[in-house]
């Protein structure tokens, strides 16, 4: 008999290969779409080996799109301004990693190298994140058998091709689920997994408030059990104390140590390519000349818009000279296929926070700063459990976000690799008011012996609901297989 932790590990490699094989095929009997995007520039020097040529064969599929950008990063570094866009933390796995796995398989060249150690990595970082969400969906939810439904449909999530192609999806996806769940159980150490979040995506700032709101939390929960009785003079005294000012020193170091990974990037960039008569014999030839013939900016150039600014951030510059990323920029009579794809993730999430809204009103205005003491007795069955509320606010912020400034269908792969929230909503909607909703069997008696049987495959009664949420995610999840492999725009 496997423990719901243990399926959910094995169903998150069985997902992987489904996904790798998916991709394969499509790309096999489909030929690329000639995509108007940003193609990696080719070394003609570099041996092509059969070895190599088997490797492309197989996993071209899942280079396509920021693909190139990653690769291009890992090989050569940051060579042109709109590379900057990327953050470093996962290029730079590839590019170190990909040095051993080259000295093992000696027959690879250095691209068939680092794709090799992308698939790798992408499957590590996607299983490992697997078993984190299910470790932070149970201590949220407090149900076995919720947190091992979510933590199945993240393995099927809509935006999955993303986590297995030279994508930062699944490495972020890791490391914030990690910051959040390390931040429940107030580890004075969060700050290192959240300054890498930063370090792998820009919406990992976002991170920094989940060890903070919990510190904070916790410091407020301790004042309101002394202090039944509010006021002002009471609070005052209790900040006062020396063990409630270790707590806002941690928090004060939790802030600066997350943001400092962010600080030395920026500095990095500024004298990268805001620094004149930089030496640029590190850039290879077909790199330069690739960057005249397609007018791309190289290192060294001081006349940078964005190098004269107060606060001399390349990221914000970039997205909207680059992909016009900016407020309501995206909203275009051409672009309403793009909303329509974006359109059933947006509503899970909105519908959630407001479903959450309306069953916790008080704890929500609250913030769940105020503990409750009293001898009420809830005769009502709620949904949604209270310790969702930290995670309501960042899905909400992240759903405004996606709604007023970024590429609207980039929208659920950004909330899929972030938010909890989608998963959680689908699942305790499959979970609430079932019969069955038994923490002792959190799936059918025949599944919990086999490592790939899950719930949603051997499920005899399906509602409405379930179907919808079934055909949401296997539906996207092998067209965006087709889409991505292809070179065709997905999300």
């Amino acid at each position: 008999m496997y423990e719901a932790r243990r399926k959910v590990f094995w169903f998150a490699i069985i997902s992987r290969i489904i996904v790798l094989s998916l991709q394969f095929f499509f790309n096999f009997i489909c030929p690329d779409h000639n995509a108007d995007a940003f193609k990696a520039p080719t070394d003609n020097s570099e041996q092509i080996s059969l070895y190599d040529s088997i490797v492309t064969f197989l996993f071209s599929g899942l280079t396509r799109w920021d693909g190139e950008y990653f690769l291009h990063i890992a090989k050569y570094g940051y060579t042109y301004e709109n590379t900057l866009a990327f953050y470093p933390l996962y290029p730079m796995l590839l590019r170190i990693i990909s040095v051993p796995i080259r000295k093992i398989f000696f027959v690879l060249n250095v691209n068939s190298s680092i794709l090799i150690t992308a698939m790798l990595v992408n499957i590590i970082c996607f299983v490992k994140s697997a078993v984190i969400f299910y470790d932070l969906s149970k201590a949220v939810l407090k149900s076995t058998s919720v947190a091992y439904k979510a933590a199945i449909l993240y393995c099927i999530n809509p935006a999955t091709i993303f986590f297995s192609a030279v994508y930062s999806e699944s490495l972020f996806a890791y490391l914030s689920y990690y910051s959040m769940l390390r931040s429940i159980k107030l580890d004075p150490y969060v700050s290192f997994p959240v300054g890498l979040s930063i370090l792998t995506r820009s919406n990992g700032m976002v991170n920094i408030g989940f060890p903070i709101y919990y510190q904070l939390q916790n410091l407020l929960h301790t004042y309101t059990e002394k202090n039944v009785n509010f006021s002002l003079k009471t609070l005052c005294q209790f900040i006062s104390k020396i063990g409630t000012l270790k707590i806002f020193c941690l928090m004060f170091n939790t802030i600066i140590i997350s943001i400092i990974p962010l600080v030395l990037l920026q500095t990095y960039n500024y004298l990268m390519f805001c620094t004149p008569n930089l030496n640029l014999t590190f850039i290879p030839e077909h790199i330069t000349n690739f960057s005249i013939v397609n007018n791309l900016v190289l290192p060294g150039n001081n006349n940078l818009e964005w190098c004269h600014s107060k606060i001399p951030m390349a990221y914000s510059y970039i997205q909207k000279r680059y992909w016009n990323i900016g407020f309501l920029n995206y909203y275009e009579i051409k672009q309403i296929p793009n909303f329509i794809l974006a359109f059933p993730i947006l509503y899970i999430m909105i519908r959630c926070i407001k479903e959450y809204f309306f069953e916790h009103k008080k704890y929500f205005y609250t913030l769940g700063f105020i503990k409750v003491i009293g001898n009420d007795v809830e005769t009502e069955r709620k949904k949604y459990p209270t310790e969702m509320l930290v995670f309501v606010i960042h899905g909400l912020f992240l759903t405004i976000f996606c709604i007023l400034f970024v590429h609207i269908q980039v929208s659920t792969r950004l909330i899929s690799s972030a938010s909890p929230l989608i998963y959680w909503y689908c699942a305790l909607s499959m979970c609430y008011l079932c019969p069955n909703n038994d923490n002792n069997l959190y799936d059918d008696k025949e599944n919990v012996f086999s490592k790939w049987k899950v719930f949603f495959l051997t499920k005899k009664k399906y509602t409405l609901k379930d179907k919808l949420i079934f055909s949401y995610f296997i539906g996207y999840g092998v067209v965006g297989c087709f889409m991505f492999s292809n070179f065709l725009p997905w999300t």
